[in-house]
């Protein structure tokens, strides 16, 4: 949504204001991985007890993955984590109470953390612990391994196991394997159809609040 907590409100004002279909790119919620953990979360047959959560880059430059420089700097908190911060309580379905933060050095040339670790607990007692890097050098993309009280799932993208790395079937869970597909797909539907789509701006923002007091961690 944006970089700062005071331009994502400002995107809520607007979305409010012209009553425009207005949807964050949160792909989490849409891979056919987290589908099939937030159904059966959904139908009662599934609890977080906590979220482990891993994501890595080697990052020595300010561009994207196209490798075309970016016209704004990306950053750990408000856009790697931002993703994990909206699944968690999309998930949980509860705001976190709880939050810490560490960062690690700033980057002379960047001018950002290359290192960061999150910790984040909601009222029912689920905890999230998230450690991003910009310095690892090994397969890059986010890895999620949600420990839950029937069961231990990991979810790679689109791809889902079960706690013995057992690849889990998710045929049916969604019209396609393709997280970004359906992502689209919500949007367009929700224009067409008139109502707020899945991670809505009004929804989302609570992420980008939770992100916020994360960054006063960092800054304490």
């Amino acid at each position: 949504m944006a970089d700062t907590i005071e331009d994502a409100r400002k995107v809520v004002e607007v979305h409010k204001k012209t009553n425009l279909v207005a949807m964050a790119g949160h792909t989490r919620r849409f891979n056919p991985s987290h589908q099939w953990i937030h159904n059966k979360i959904m139908a009662g047959e599934l609890n977080v007890q906590q979220m482990d959560v891993q994501t890595y880059f080697f990052r020595r430059s300010n561009k994207n993955a196209l490798g075309q420089a970016r016209s704004w700097t990306d950053h750990l908190l408000w856009h790697h984590a931002c993703h994990t911060v909206d699944l968690f309580q999309y998930q949980t379905g509860e705001t976190a109470s709880k939050v810490q933060a560490l960062q690690g050095p700033i980057h002379p040339e960047l001018g950002i953390a290359m290192d960061m670790s999150i910790g984040m607990k909601v009222p029912n007692g689920a905890i999230c612990t998230l450690s991003l890097s910009f310095n690892n050098d090994g397969p890059f993309g986010t890895f999620f391994r949600y420990i839950c009280d029937n069961g231990t799932y990991l979810a790679r993208y689109d791809d889902l196991f079960d706690g013995n790395d057992n690849k889990i079937d998710l045929t049916g869970v969604a019209v396609s394997n393709n997280g970004i597909e359906l992502q689209d797909r919500e949007f367009i539907a929700a224009i067409q159809e008139g109502r707020a789509p899945n991670s809505c701006v009004t929804q989302a923002i609570e992420a980008m609040e939770t992100l916020h007091r994360l960054e006063e961690c960092l800054d304490a």
